[in-house]
Formats: C-alpha cells, structure tokens, sequence
C-alpha cells in the first residue's frame, strides 16, 4: 500500500487515491499462476519434506518456497525515525470495546482523566457488530449496544487514540506504539479491556477464502456487505451470540439471491481451492452433510485475549475456551485491573455495566 508491502488493509482508513497492489502473486491477483498448486496437489502439500533428499530440487523447492513464503519487499523509502518518549498518566483503558468504554465512562464520571487506546481504524469493538444493524433486523439485540458507543462520543473529557497499540507490561509501565510515535507511560491505573479472540476451529480448509468468523461477517453486513450469496452459518457448541443474528440480519437485509443455511453443530471440513470455499461439509449430531456455499461463517467459543493480562501480573486458569485470569474482582495487583471478555466476563451489555461501576468504584476507593 503506498510503496509499503504487508499492509494488513483492513487496520487501515481507506483515503483517495490509494495506491493498493497484490503482493505474493505469480502474475496477477486474479490470474495467479500460483494456484495451479491447487490443480497439481488438491490435497495439500507439506512443502517441507516436498523433494527433500533429492539431490538438486531440494535446493530448488527451497529456494522457490523462500520467494512465495509471504516476505513481501521492501518499502520503496526509508522511513523516517518517529519520537519516543515517557510520560505519565491518570487513567489508561487499553480496548475500546463495550467494557473499555464502560468502564472509562465511569471513570470519567467519577472524575478522573482517562485516555482509552484501541489498535482498530475505529472504535466499539463488538458494538459495531451487535448495535450498527438496524433495530427491525437486530430484534434480539437493540438499541443498547449502539447506546454504549453514542454514550462515549458524547462524553468530551475521554481522550481516545485509534491506530495505537499498546505493546507491552514491563513492570508499571505500559509501552504504547501508534501513529504519534513510541512512547512508555506511567499511569496511576490501567484497565485492560483488550477482549476475546474469535473462536478458531482446526477443520481441513480453515484457511480458504470465504471461511470467516461470525463477528467479523456482522461485522461486514454492519456496512452494508454480504460475504457471499450462498453462506453456511455454523454454531458450535459454546458460540454465540454473533451467529444467529448474523443469520437473521442476513435473511431481511440481503437481496433475494442470496441464501443463508444455520447449522448448530461443527464443520468437517471447506473445499473449493485458492479462489475460495466451493462446498461445506458439516456434522449436526452423528449424521454429517455437505452443503454448496461461498462462504462459511463460524460462531465458535471466543477466548480471552489475555497476553498483556498475563504481562501485567495475572495467574491464567486454562478453561474450555482458553486461559482465564484469575483475579479479586478484576483486580491483577496494585495499578492494573481487567475488565470484559478478557476477565471471561459475558458478552451481555448489562453484566459489562455492572462490572464497570463495580471495577469503577474500586478503583475511586
């Protein structure tokens, strides 16, 4: 993008005149010549051992696996050195998500000066997804979640950065990187409302075009865009809410040639090849059933995002769905707190309210 390779576009704001190009192709992106791999292996492929031991193509297939290996190329200028600095702070909520700003609302309320830090090219994390549709094809999630997010625009006194991640937990310090620079923060306290990570099941074809997360679909029909015309919805044990909303938004939104089919079960497996999802096979109980699709929505157990949870001091209990912290009230230790799906907190708007005036006014205390 703009002369600078392995962009990851969808964390960036699209602007005029772009410049986005293709990269790790042979040839073009819609005439890749690298798919012909799907012809010649439509099983697969384990390029490590591909040739090994034959002397001379093992070094050919090596050196072939380098140049497609996802490198990309290097940036057409040198980029110039950002600043760094150290600073301190009052408040800092790390995730813009329901509870990040939740919580920072009540802080705000209680008077203290928060800054809320979210890594996405906007804010509202779920929200966007669970309160950007339209109330008739939302019925089972209305207005209050889009009201979360309406609460937080209003509220002047929150600083809120976009594009800013937050990169580490050494010791009391928070290192922060985004597009003012590097910088490490002292904060009197943090919350870290960073989330869950969406649910990702090891099934042959997981990674084909097409085969998405139930929240990241919501999220594309939130902008008014269906991921395919014939999409299979799966609802795995433990998934939810993203899945069945996504269905029954898609069903009154979309036009008539698109169809969608809701299976509560586990998918087989994706097939199709590099240009996308062909044909579902998915089991419902003890019978399986292959279903034509271009697109395989999965609703699956998300797991908390608790890397810098874990940084930040906590104890992690792995559960069913992943590691847990183990915390007094959303307390890790002196300064640092978690709230949210990372805390394994529900994903229901009035359990997210009460624990951020519960962590709230702890914190004031």
């Amino acid at each position: 993008m703009d002369g600078v390779p392995n962009v990851m576009t969808c964390m960036v704001a699209a602007r005029d005149k772009m410049d986005i190009r293709s990269q790790n192709t042979l040839g073009s992106r819609n005439v890749d010549l690298l798919q012909m791999t799907d012809w010649f292996f439509p099983e697969g492929i384990n390029h490590h051992e591909l040739f090994a031991g034959v002397f001379g193509l093992d070094k050919i297939m090596m050196a072939f696996a380098r140049r497609v290996a996802g490198l990309g190329k290097l940036p057409h200028d040198v980029a110039a050195p950002r600043p760094a600095r150290r600073r301190e702070a009052d408040v800092v909520v790390v995730g813009a998500g329901p509870a990040g700003m939740l919580t920072a609302l009540e802080l705000s309320a209680h008077g203290r000066t928060v800054e809320v830090l979210d890594d996405a090219v906007t804010h509202g994390g779920s929200t966007l997804a669970l309160g950007a549709l339209d109330n008739e094809a939302n019925d089972a999630f209305p207005a209050a979640w889009r009201a979360i997010r309406d609460r937080f625009d209003a509220r002047g006194d929150i600083r809120l950065r976009r594009s800013t991640t937050a990169a580490g937990v050494f010791k009391d310090d928070l290192l922060v990187v985004g597009p003012e620079g590097g910088e490490v923060i002292d904060a009197r306290d943090v919350i870290l409302a960073t989330g869950a990570h969406d649910g990702v099941l090891a099934f042959e074809g997981n990674d084909l075009p097409g085969v998405m997360s139930a929240r990241a679909a919501l999220g594309f029909l939130a902008h008014g865009v269906t991921v395919g015309y014939r999409v299979v919805v799966v609802v795995t044990e433990g998934g939810g809410p993203f899945g069945e909303i996504y269905a029954s938004a898609l069903r009154k939104m979309a036009p008539d040639d698109v169809s969608v089919s809701v299976v509560h079960g586990a998918p087989i497996s994706a097939s199709g090849g590099g240009s996308g999802v062909k044909e579902v096979t998915v089991r419902k109980g003890k019978s399986t059933k292959s279903i034509r699709a271009d697109a395989l929505v999965i609703d699956a157990p998300r797991a908390p995002a608790y890397e810098l949870v874990s940084q930040a001091g906590a104890e992690l209990e792995h559960g069913a769905y992943g590691f847990v912290p183990k915390t007094e009230g959303g307390r890790i230790r002196d300064r640092f707190w978690v709230v949210g799906e990372a805390a394994g907190t529900a994903l229901e708007e009035g359990t997210l309210r009460e624990e951020a005036a519960r962590v709230a006014d702890a914190i004031r205390r």
